[in-house]
């Protein structure tokens, strides 16, 4: 039979009254409730931030590229290992399956400056196509050209949070800057990267919001026709199709070899560091789950506790109500909707708590956080199924109280 909004009311009148009278020990069994939705949404959130901060740094390098990393230093023999060179870029644009189109990369910090500002920043020599395996988009001006390359100009496209550094809201198309002892005119400005541009990334290691993009010649001061073979830092190429950048890694990688020991290069493959990264998720999600889950059996348990005792506190009042014509199901209802009230409540305060969490973690700590709607859903889901829990056999156990035996009790 269905419960009519004048019996629900009520049932909250008494619920509320009752919970009243024990205020101290109704807050701390609700602290369990609270504890264990904190940290589901705490989770939830850092777990939500760090797949979307995976999904933003792998879309930042490309599903369809692969890089090759220089890894320097002394081989077994005890002599310098060759880098990788200019020309590897071209080698694997004509001899790898489906390439469409490669850059080797040289990376230097050196000091920039303007006017009276000066920071020490990351410079990348590149070649044009580098716009296009990583799809820069051009906010201001233009990117390098084929002919500032050819001409080793002295041209400079700035990350958008390097620009505001040195110029802060003034634009600085066509102004000069210092990179080491030299003059370079900016001929452009990216777009900002990522949802924070101030922070870098642990997989797209190159925070292009916070540097400056030359032309390759122009930075290590020889040009390709005169040293093809020029060391760089890395190579970058992009394939079609993306699905295929794993198989077509192994192909890269093989190319390298001929001209090259295994130990002085890394073959990375965004797709791999996707996949590792959610492989690290889960397992962070199933301990932090597992923490969750035991601060939620806690705090049913205490919501258990405090019923039964509250039963066996209020059995005359179960016998006075069901001697003045209170229905078993009433009695149910009464402390069912009492357990619910404790959960719900401490629920709702769980995630708010668990969002400050969330907000401090990403504050204090650096990690991306977010908090979804399905994580506040699911913590007020898990405080009804708390409440409905451990809630229910106390519930059931004051409705079995025959009512002589309770007026009886003292």
């Amino acid at each position: 039979m269905p419960f009519n909004l004048a019996e629900l009311t009520e049932y909250l009148r008494i619920a509320l009254e009752a919970l009243g009278r024990y205020r101290l020990r109704t807050a701390l069994s609700v602290t369990g409730v609270v504890l264990g939705v904190a940290a589901v949404i705490a989770m939830m959130s850092v777990s939500e931030g760090a797949a979307r901060e995976a999904l933003a740094q792998v879309d930042a390098l490309g599903l369809d590229n692969l890089v090759a990393q220089s890894t320097g230093g002394l081989n077994a023999r005890g002599t310098m290992k060759r880098s990788l060179s200019a020309a590897d870029a071209e080698r694997a644009v004509a001899l790898v399956p489906t390439a469409t189109v490669g850059s080797p990369v040289v990376s230097r910090y050196l000091k920039l400056g303007h006017a009276e500002r000066s920071v020490t920043g990351q410079v990348l020599g590149v070649r044009p196509a580098f716009q296009q395996i990583l799809r820069l988009a051009v906010a201001r001006g233009r990117f390098i050209l084929a002919t500032d390359e050819d001409g080793v100009a002295k041209t400079a496209v700035l990350g958008a949070g390097l620009a505001r550094g040195l110029f802060g809201f003034r634009d600085p198309l066509g102004e000069t800057i210092t990179i080491a002892a030299d003059h370079y005119r900016v001929i452009g400005v990216l777009r900002e990267q990522g949802s924070d541009p101030q922070a870098g990334s642990s997989m797209a290691w190159h925070n292009l919001n916070r540097a400056a993009i030359v032309p390759l010649p122009t930075l290590t001061g020889h040009t390709f026709a005169v040293a093809p073979n020029q060391p760089v830092d890395e190579v970058w190429l992009q394939v079609a199709p993306g699905e295929r950048s794993e198989e077509l890694g192994e192909v890269f990688g093989r190319l390298l070899l001929q001209t090259r020991d295994a130990e002085e290069f890394t073959i990375v493959v965004p797709r791999e560091l996707l996949a590792q990264r959610y492989r690290t998720q889960r397992t962070f999600s199933v301990v932090v789950g597992s923490v969750a889950a035991l601060a939620l059996l806690i705090g049913g348990i205490g919501i258990m506790n405090i019923m039964l005792t509250s039963v066996v506190e209020r059995t005359r009042e179960i016998g006075v109500r069901r001697t003045a014509g209170a229905r078993r199901r009433d009695v149910t209802m009464q402390f069912l909707v009492e357990a619910l009230l404790m959960t719900i409540g401490g629920g709702l305060v769980g995630i708010a708590l668990g969002a400050v969490v969330a907000a401090g973690i990403s504050a204090y700590a650096g990690w991306s956080t977010h908090v979804s709607s399905m994580a506040v859903g699911l913590g007020f889901v898990v405080s009804v199924s708390v409440g409905i829990l451990f809630g229910l056999y106390p519930a059931m156990k004051a409705a079995a109280l025959e009512p002589v035996d309770a007026m009886r009790h003292e």
